[in-house]
């Protein structure tokens, strides 16, 4: 053995992922906290980000073109 445990370094990393996603939270709670549509801005930004890391844009782009070609034929 190699001496290194994956499942400790995959702790480690799920326990890095907690600790940035909870103080990037009290980072914008506090820089946005009176600017509710910056704030809104910001939160839509960071779901268009996150959305298209996990590759749910191209699916959902393919079927807003197909409901509309559907349409175009159907007129």
């Amino acid at each position: 053995m190699n001496g290194h445990s994956r499942l400790f370094a995959r702790s480690w990393i799920l326990a890095l992922v907690l600790v940035t996603f909870i103080a990037g939270h009290g980072i914008l709670f506090y820089v946005l906290s009176h600017k509710l549509l910056a704030a809104s801005l910001a939160s839509g930004l960071i779901l268009l980000v996150v959305i298209k890391h996990i590759g749910l844009l191209s699916p959902l782009y393919a079927v807003v073109r197909r409901c509309l070609r559907d349409r175009r034929a159907g007129s």
